[in-house]
């Protein structure tokens, strides 16, 4: 597997846990769960900012390097 695919793959699924969570943390919200509500969205926030951070430091280095952007397939 390559930086690239890594990257693509690890970013996308971290996305995908982060929007998760984010419906998690307004159903916890809404619900009065403020306990759970604090902890769905830490995670949220950390899910979306790793993924942010892989694909936005893989695709500098990309550039540094003059290779193809990381892609999904």
């Amino acid at each position: 597997m390559t930086l690239n695919d890594f990257a693509g793959w690890a970013g996308y699924g971290l996305a995908l846990t982060g929007i998760a969570t984010m419906g998690l943390f307004i159903v916890a919200a809404g619900g009065g769960f403020a306990g759970w509500a604090v902890i769905a969205g830490l995670v949220s926030l950390v899910c979306i900012a790793t993924s942010a951070s892989i694909f936005g430091g893989v695709t500098h280095h990309d550039h540094v390097v003059h290779h193809s952007t990381p892609h999904m397939l």
